[in-house]
């Protein structure tokens, strides 16, 4: 990550903005701005399919495809994200062919589906700006209005990133997020220390890439990982008490074999936080 800027939207949750890699983001999901086959092409779909690895392309192989502006999720195999949530943008062609509400409908459809599964974190790119030769700018402003318009509704979700390639790119998503946001509508994130912010957002990534690794060594998911994501993000002060705290919850998993399904009592995690952080 390169650069980011972080927005509260009224009604819940927060967007951030950074000039990144989606294939790097250790979120519930990322989105793949997938071909219709849903088995790999160019671009950001190309690259998420090779870091996720073959798994991904064997598990998108019985889906049937998908159609423009639907969504449709795997597992994140390889990936540091959970999931990925593969939508099919629309083929520039002029603005005349519905382009504009299909790609809305691609954003709606990933967030709603993301609501469902109740996750609380989706990383997107810049849907059909690619190969598709959809215009950057009115993509943009899609991509945010449709944003700002179903996040509140999608109620587990709190964070939804606009991954960007270039300074450029995310300097666009950072001006129409602010131009879109309603009127005396405080927008947080970059006012105060700006490395304060990133320090913060750098530190949930490492502790969910940490859980992903514990999930991934132990063949479960942790059905709770918002909930223990956020507590540990909120109780620790830097990698080391990151590490004796996630250490702690793959002991306990060790000790405490579950179903494919297995939930960190909070208890447990509270006591293990005093017991390491001596907080």
């Amino acid at each position: 990550m390169k650069g980011g800027g972080s927005f509260q939207v009224p009604g819940g949750g927060c967007i951030e903005v950074i000039d990144g890699d989606i294939t790097e983001q250790a979120v519930d999901a990322i989105v793949n701005p997938a071909n219709p086959s849903l088995l790999g092409g160019g671009g950001a779909d190309g690259a998420i399919h090779r870091a996720a690895g073959p798994g991904l392309r064997e598990e998108c192989r019985p889906l049937g495809g998908c159609r423009t502006g639907e969504a449709k999720i795997t597992g994140g195999h390889r990936l540091p994200a959970r999931f990925v949530i593969h939508t099919v943008g629309p083929v520039w062609r002029g603005g005349t062919a519905g382009e504009d509400t299909l790609l809305a409908a691609c954003y709606e459809a990933c967030l709603r589906l993301a609501g469902e599964l109740r996750l609380s974190s989706i990383a997107f790119p810049a849907i059909s700006t690619g190969a598709y030769g959809f215009p950057f700018p009115r993509a943009a402003r899609i991509a945010v209005g449709t944003v700002l318009e179903i996040l509140p509704e999608a109620t587990s979700v709190d964070r939804v990133i606009f991954v960007c390639h270039g300074r450029e790119a995310a300097e666009t998503y950072r001006q129409v997020i602010a131009e879109l946001l309603p009127p005396g509508k405080a927008v947080a994130g970059r006012e105060g220390d700006p490395e304060e912010e990133v320090s913060g957002r750098v530190a949930r990534d490492r502790i969910g890439a940490h859980l992903i690794t514990i999930e991934s060594a132990y063949g479960i998911r942790i059905a709770n990982l918002p909930v223990v994501l956020d507590r540990i993000a909120r109780a620790t002060r830097d990698d080391r008490e990151i590490l004796a705290i996630t250490t702690a919850i793959s002991s306990y998993i060790a000790v405490h074999p579950g179903s494919a399904e297995t939930e960190i009592p909070e208890p447990f995690l509270d006591q293990a936080i005093r017991r390491l952080t001596g907080r």
